[in-house]
Parts: structure tokens; C-alpha cells; sequence
């Protein structure tokens, strides 16, 4: 009895283990085989065929490289902490603008480019360029500013005289300061006035859309779908500072009428004054650096790039070491200002230095004109 209950014992439990071990192979099996299953679908060709283009692909690329990012910088004073010295902060700006010349001359807004010392323009090829103001309009809140540029994709203007209710709109600009961005929407409104906007800003006429508009678009496009320049962004209502579809811009052919008087009137077409400048401070190198480096005696000058200025367009980076400016040593601060003020604004400067890396690098530089307060 007790040899045929162990052998009935030894049945069940090896029943019992192959049912696990099948189970155990299933599941193995169907885990494969869904494996299988995605890596197959991974390994599908992609589609051959392009979606069919859309008008709001078409317009976008039409106006988008007219439309350019504004940065500026300009220093702010807030009382006198020396006696006879102001004293005050640094600030640094982001909007957009629009090109209407192959010129140079771009529309912006007048908030853009307000109390700024120093304005660069970004093209969508990544040009930079120092802009001049040739006028403003506070009051509108419009701005011509112009740099100097030949052949420059420009936007064609539209009639917003002829604008309906409902019909798709595109804005264009840089939020944020991340790049020129399209969004999409339709115009909300076409007869918007005395629209107060916040910073004591009133709009005393505006289209208003819902394509997003967010902080640094100012300034930049809002386009029909044949990609024409209907109106310049100017501002949004919102309670929280973001985009709530909510966005107001300055009709195209108000905009005309304001920048023709401005060009005509010549504002900011007097000749500029400030020295020939780079945008670079700076300290000698340490003389154990200098020998780490297996640099000359007397040379080698540590520059703290200032934003925004040429040598940060031409991409040198902080902390480089400048060598040579057009063949001539550098060795201190002052051989770097007498390098360079022997050029005029407009020309070009090579600037032999060593990166933060150790990398030996030309430069080229296009100097600029010292900014009013730098």
C-alpha cells in the first residue's frame, strides 16, 4: 500500500510539474511572439508618399524668412548710489520683427526696441546684425529699425482693409526666445480700438486672433493664407501672461501710413558716433597659465565676451584667449582697444586666440560702435 500510494504520489506531482513547465513554455511562447508582432511593425517601410501641402504650409514658408529675431540690451538707472553717478541694471530684451526692404529696413514694435542700447537682428539663416533705429511711434507702438544688409528676403503686404471674420490667420515670431515659431488660427476680430494692454500701453487699433501668440512674438508677422503681411503682432490679453487665444494685432495698412512718415522724417539717420568696439573686457592671462599654455612672454589677454556685442556674434566664447588681432599682439586691454580702433565700423578683424578648450582658432570680427552707456 505504502509503494502504491508513493507511486501515486510521484504521478501527481510530475503532472503537476509539467503542467508548470507547459504553462512556463506558453507564456515564453506568446511573449516571443508579441515581441515578433512589434518588431515587425517597427521593421515596416515607412510612407513613400508626402501628404498633400496645405495653404498654411505654403503661407508659412512664403513669409517665414522676412521674419527675424530682435535681441536687445540697454542698462536702466535706478537712483544714485555714488554722489554724482547713477547708478542701475543691466537688461536684456527678446522679440521678432519683419524685413520690408532687401535693405534692411524691419518693422518691429516700439516696446521691442524701447530704452535699448545695443539691438541685434537674427535672421532665419542665422545672420547677425547690429540695427540702428531709424524712428518710432510710441503711441502706435511701432518701430523701423535697419541694418545694414542687401538682398534680404522681404514680406509682401496684404490689405487688411479686406479682412473677414473667421478666416485662417498665421503668426510668426520668437517666443520665449526659442526661435521663429508658426502658429495657426483665424482672425477673431477685425475692428478692435483703445485697447488697453497693460504697462500703460493702450492699442488704438487691432485685429485680434486666436492663433497662439506668446511672449516674444512682438513685433513679428500675422499673415493670411496667401502668406501676405496682414498686421504686426503687438500684445495679448491674458491674466496669467500666457496665451489664452486672446491676441492682438496692428493692422498691415495702419502700419504702412506710420513707418512711410517715420522713414521720411529721417528719425535715427544721424550719423553714428560711438568708438569702434568689439563688446570684450577682460584680464592678462596669468603668467602659470600663460606657462601652461607654452605661450610668449607678454602675451595672451583672457576676454569676458559681452552679449549681444560683435565678438559674441562672431562666436567667441567667454574665457578665450586672444593672441593676436590682425597679426599684433595682445597682452593686456589696452593693446586689444588700439588693435581695434585702428579699424572703422563695418570692417573685419581677425582675432587668433585659444578656446576654453585649448583649441587654437581665426576669428573673424565685424567691428561694431561702442553703445551709449558701455
Amino acid at each position: 500500500m505504502r509503494k502504491s500510494t508513493a507511486y501515486v504520489f510521484m504521478f501527481v506531482a510530475g503532472a503537476a510539474m509539467a503542467t508548470v513547465t507547459l504553462n512556463y513554455m506558453q507564456r515564453q511562447n506568446n511573449r516571443s511572439a508579441a515581441q515578433r508582432n512589434v518588431l515587425a511593425i517597427l521593421d515596416r517601410p515607412m510612407p513613400m508618399s508626402p501628404i498633400p501641402e496645405s495653404p498654411v504650409v505654403t503661407a508659412a514658408a512664403k513669409i517665414e524668412p522676412s521674419v527675424v529675431n530682435i535681441d536687445t540690451m540697454g542698462k536702466k538707472m535706478e537712483g544714485t548710489n555714488v554722489p554724482g553717478r547713477a547708478s542701475g541694471y543691466l537688461f536684456e530684451g527678446k522679440g521678432s520683427g519683419v524685413i520690408i526692404s532687401p535693405e534692411g529696413y524691419i518693422i518691429t514694435n516700439n516696446h521691442v526696441i524701447e530704452g535699448a542700447s545695443i539691438i541685434r537682428v537674427v535672421t532665419t539663416k542665422d545672420r547677425k546684425f547690429e540695427a540702428r533705429v531709424v524712428g518710432t511711434d510710441p503711441a502706435m507702438d511701432l518701430a523701423i529699425v535697419k541694418i545694414d544688409a542687401t538682398n534680404l528676403p522681404v514680406a509682401e503686404f496684404g490689405n487688411s482693409d479686406l479682412l473677414k471674420v473667421g478666416e485662417d490667420a498665421i503668426a510668426i515670431g520668437n517666443p520665449l526666445g526659442v526661435g521663429v515659431t508658426v502658429t495657426h488660427g483665424i482672425i477673431s476680430a477685425t475692428d478692435r480700438k483703445n485697447l488697453p494692454v497693460g504697462d500703460d500701453r493702450v492699442i488704438a487699433e487691432a485685429v485680434q486672433t486666436d492663433a497662439p501668440i506668446q511672449k516674444g512674438n512682438s513685433g513679428g508677422a500675422l499673415a493670411n493664407i496667401k502668406g501676405q503681411l496682414i498686421g504686426i503682432n503687438t500684445a495679448i490679453r491674458s491674466e496669467t501672461g500666457g496665451n489664452v487665444g486672446i491676441g492682438f494685432a496692428i493692422p498691415i495698412n495702419s502700419v504702412r501710413k506710420v513707418i512711410r512718415r517715420l522713414i521720411e522724417q529721417g528719425q535715427g539717420s544721424r550719423v553714428e558716433v560711438g568708438m569702434p568696439y568689439i563688446g570684450v573686457t577682460g584680464f592678462s592671462i596669468p603668467a602659470k597659465r600663460a606657462l601652461e599654455l607654452h605661450l610668449p612672454t607678454g602675451t595672451g589677454f583672457v576676454m569676458e565676451v559681452l552679449p549681444l556685442m560683435p565678438a559674441d556674434n562672431a562666436g567667441i566664447q567667454n574665457g578665450s584667449i586672444a593672441l593676436e588681432i590682425d597679426g599684433k599682439k595682445v597682452a593686456d586691454l589696452l593693446d586689444l582697444k588700439n588693435a581695434v580702433l585702428k579699424h572703422k565700423p563695418g570692417e573685419k578683424v581677425i582675432v587668433k586666440l585659444i578656446t576654453p578648450e585649448g583649441n587654437p582658432m581665426d576669428v573673424p570680427v565685424i567691428v561694431g560702435r561702442r553703445p551709449a552707456g558701455f
